[in-house]
């Protein structure tokens, strides 16, 4: 994985959303490395859609999370760390996390897409699988029509409005080749059994008015790992990048 450190102090570990990547955490990390070692990585399908690259042929979320641990092994963190983690990357940490217990310290997990939890619950109700089908059609060439139905699903979009009216519309349209990830979100399956024996803090977060689906996988989540605490902000999806403080 790319990498950026800056700061010093303890370490605390970034991991973006699949969209725009590192993008997403960029001021958090000029904020918070003013007492914190922060390392903040890029996931690989952000980089490859950027680069307009095909992602590898057996892409995964369990890659990803692996490419964490090597980035972070390649850094000398053999202590547990905190690790905060938004959307794509959120369920990318929730692997490596639950492969790699006690290097964790602590986690913040905002709204990530883990819909295996809801599966192996069996709480995917009609609305999910709309929004698994959504993510189902976006592989190839992701065209600008692709990401507008992918922005609107997950809870980018205010109600009435298109997110082409949006002042991220452009970025986004710039990144959008990074949602080819989206089938290795559906395709990630793991048990509750890991769940349960996780025994590290964690901070689950909601955004207001973000889809229904990704609510519904923060409260199971909430109820199957060990020590949670749940918070919700306003701003959609996107709640951290509203809500900096």
């Amino acid at each position: 994985m790319q990498v950026k450190v800056t700061g010093d102090g303890k370490p605390l570990v970034l991991v973006p959303g699949g969209l725009t990547g590192w993008l997403s955490w960029e001021n958090h990390a000029g904020y918070l490395s003013k007492t914190r070692k922060i390392i903040l990585v890029q996931l690989l399908n952000v980089q490859y859609g950027f680069e307009n690259r095909r992602l590898p042929t057996r892409y995964s979320v369990k890659m990803e999370s692996q490419a964490l641990a090597s980035t972070l092994d390649e850094l000398g963190l053999s202590a547990a760390v905190d690790i905060a983690a938004w959307s794509y990357g959120a369920l990318v940490t929730l692997d490596y996390a639950l492969d790699n217990p006690n290097r964790i310290r602590s986690l913040v997990l905002i709204e990530p897409p883990a819909n295996w939890v809801l599966h192996a619950l069996g709480k995917v109700d009609s609305e999910a699988q709309q929004n698994e089908a959504t993510l189902r059609m976006l592989h190839g060439d992701i065209s600008e029509e692709k990401l507008e139905q992918f922005l609107c699903a997950v809870g980018f979009c205010p109600p009435g409005q298109s997110p082409r009216s949006l002042p991220q519309w452009p970025l986004w349209v710039q990144y959008r080749q990074a949602l080819r990830n989206s089938p290795a979100v559906l395709a990630h399956k793991d048990e509750l059994k890991r769940l349960r024996a996780f025994r590290r803090p964690v901070l689950l977060v909601k955004g207001t008015g973000s889809a229904k689906f990704l609510h519904q996988i923060i409260d199971a989540l909430s109820t199957e790992l060990p020590r949670t605490q749940v918070v919700e902000m306003p701003a959609g999806h996107a709640p951290q990048i509203v809500s900096m403080d």
